[in-house]
Formats: structure tokens, sequence, C-alpha cells
């Protein structure tokens, strides 16, 4: 959505609020989410453009509904996604460095935020999507999901013992006590 804004560069109003919805569906050009999550809800965006007197400033947040494979157990991971904005906003041409990210610039009166809003999403990601903040994840024996039950693999584990280190096992067995006796 391409945001209006002439109304603040000819000084007609000192604030200007917004609101609107993003569709994460369509456009190739929009950045796309992390792998295997998926969109629930439009990118929701509000904010302001507020008139200094010597500059325009804009502040907004954003944020949309998710669902996603949990990376511990492969569970359903929902949550919110949000972000926050704050930049200074310029007419084409005024600025020298019109791709710094200090700036939205604003085109014929128009501020077209869609693909920043939604690059600065994408980023908001965390590093690893769960299911619940306390996910055991999955045995990685026999592959049970460790939130629906437990397993005994652990104590099977513990008591099989690999014969390789076996020969050390006898070392050990050998070295003396504090009484200067072996164990056998």
């Amino acid at each position: 959505m391409k945001l209006d804004i002439n109304a603040l560069l000819s000084g007609k109003v000192r604030s200007l609020p917004f609101a609107y919805e993003i569709d994460c569906g369509g456009e190739d050009d929009m950045p796309r989410p992390p792998a295997e999550v998926t969109f629930t809800s439009p990118i929701r965006v509000k904010g302001n453009i507020s008139d200094s007197g010597s500059c325009l400033y804009l502040t907004l947040e954003a944020d949309a509904d998710y669902t996603a494979l949990c990376d511990r157990c492969g569970g359903k991971a929902e949550g919110v996604v949000s972000c926050r904005l704050e930049r200074m906003v310029a007419e084409e041409g005024i600025v020298a460095d019109e791709n710094s990210d200090d700036y939205f610039i604003a085109v014929e009166g128009k501020l077209d935020l869609d693909a920043e809003v939604a690059e600065e999403l994408m980023l908001a990601f965390p590093p690893q999507i769960l299911c619940r903040e306390d996910c055991r994840g999955v045995c990685p024996i026999c592959g049970q999901n460790k939130n629906e039950g437990d397993c005994d693999c652990e104590e099977k584990e513990a008591e099989r013992t690999d014969p390789r280190w076996d020969a050390i096992a006898r070392l050990l067995e050998e070295i003396p006590d504090e009484d200067g006796h072996g164990e056998n």
C-alpha cells in the first residue's frame, strides 16, 4: 500500500496516524518467511508520522500470526511475530544517500512501506521456533515425542556399555586404591 503523506509535506497536518494490512500471499518481491513457516493472518501495520518542524519521523509496529513446525519435536507451533520501526522520512531528491536504512523515501508524496515492513518482520523471527517454551523434543534413539510421554531408551542406554571401552575398564580395575592394593 502506498501511504499518501502530501498533507504532512504541505504542512496541513502535523501528525498522520495510519493502520493497514499487508497480504503475505501474492507479491514476488516481498520477503518470504523462514522455511516451514506459514502466515495465518495478514501483516497488521499501525503507526504514525509526525512533523517536528525540522523533519518527518515515522514510528510503526507490525505483527502477524503464524504456524510452523517445532524445531525440537516437529509438532505444530503457533505464534505471533512482531517488530517495531522508527525512521525519518524524506522526500525523493532531498537526502544524499537515498539507499540508507536511516530514511524512508517518499516518491511523489507517497510512501511504500510494505517491503521494508515485511523484511523487518522476517528478521524478527526467533532463531528457534518452538511449540512451547518447555518443549522436551524427541528421543534421539526411538523418536518418541517426549511431550506426549517418556520412553525407557535412556535407562537402556545407560545399562549398555560400548565394547570399545572394555580394555580401559579392565585397566581401571587394576589401578591400586589408596591402600596400594589393586582391585583384583
